[in-house]
């Protein structure tokens, strides 16, 4: 197995193993670049085109059996994404990377002028062409322009996260837009409450990084983009972390979604935020 020997954000060979394990691995472990706080595994030998495509990557949670059980399951995370990218996609041509099932390309759909997606999982991207969607396997067969590059929990499964914002900044219209998001290793979980389960359960094979806001920053200075917007966002609010206190597992945000009302999420949110204590940055970046 051949090992990560310098970050794949800044370069750096000033690294240090992290004590956490995978846990769904024994041979992968975790390396910190001291020079620009990035969290990544410290090998990427398992990724490999197959992966995607066989399925077993997007396929492998057991508890959705379907394609249509996956897409209620995320239907919730999908229309609170569409409230954050709505007012940015009015009748523009949008390339939604790492589609997925296409649960949120088709609530982009009837507000944008065009939506492609991009999707190497072979039985996601077959579903989504039969029902008449333009989906690629491939970021050869991108042709452009696009005026909106949406990329939400895309960039952490892939072995260069830098290469492929340069790629996709290529691919825009002048003053289109990127938007991404992505894991934030200064999560609550770990980094305020510091529950030791959760950080058994943070790290394993799919996740290759963990950015922070400075190794967000970074990668995105390095790829050329002298602006950008990096703010914090919680996918998992109260409920969850509450849980995982309680019970030191997931689920919370849906066993105990009774505890949250709209104004609880929204002020919990808004605190951990300003704390850098996020479970996902956000980060939007025009090219000129």
């Amino acid at each position: 197995m051949m090992k990560n020997e310098c970050c794949p954000i800044c370069s750096s060979e000033n690294l240090i193993n992290r004590p956490e394990t995978l846990r769904d691995s024994d041979d992968i472990g975790v390396l910190e670049c001291k020079e620009c706080t990035h969290v990544f595994l410290d090998s990427f030998d398992h990724i490999n085109d197959a992966y995607f495509d066989r399925g077993e990557f997007l396929l492998s949670k057991g508890f959705l059996q379907s394609i249509d059980e996956r897409m209620s399951h995320y239907d919730h995370e999908n229309s609170e994404r569409l409230d954050r990218v709505g007012p940015l996609i009015v009748n523009k041509r949008i390339l939604d990377f790492g589609c997925g099932a296409g649960a949120l390309m088709k609530k982009m759909a009837p507000l944008a002028k065009h939506v492609e997606g991009l999707e190497p999982t072979d039985p996601f991207r077959e579903y989504l062409t039969k029902e008449g969607h333009t989906v690629h396997a491939d970021v050869s067969e991108l042709k452009g322009p696009y005026d909106v590059v949406t990329m939400f929990h895309v960039l952490e499964h892939l072995p260069d996260p830098k290469a492929t914002v340069e790629l996709m900044a290529s691919l825009l219209a002048p003053n289109g837009l990127i938007y991404l998001e992505v894991p934030n290793v200064n999560d609550a979980l770990t980094s305020l409450y510091d529950i030791e389960e959760s950080r058994k359960f943070l790290f394993f094979r799919d996740h290759l990084h963990y950015f922070s806001r400075t190794s967000l920053s970074k990668m995105l200075s390095g790829a050329g983009f002298t602006s950008n917007t990096i703010s914090g966002h919680n996918r998992f609010n109260l409920a969850n972390h509450l849980y995982w206190l309680k019970h030191g597992k997931p689920g919370g945000h849906t066993i105990w979604n009774f505890l949250e009302t709209p104004s609880v999420v929204r002020e919990y949110s808004r605190a951990l935020a300003a704390m850098d204590m996020s479970d996902s940055l956000i980060a939007q970046f025009r090219v000129d």
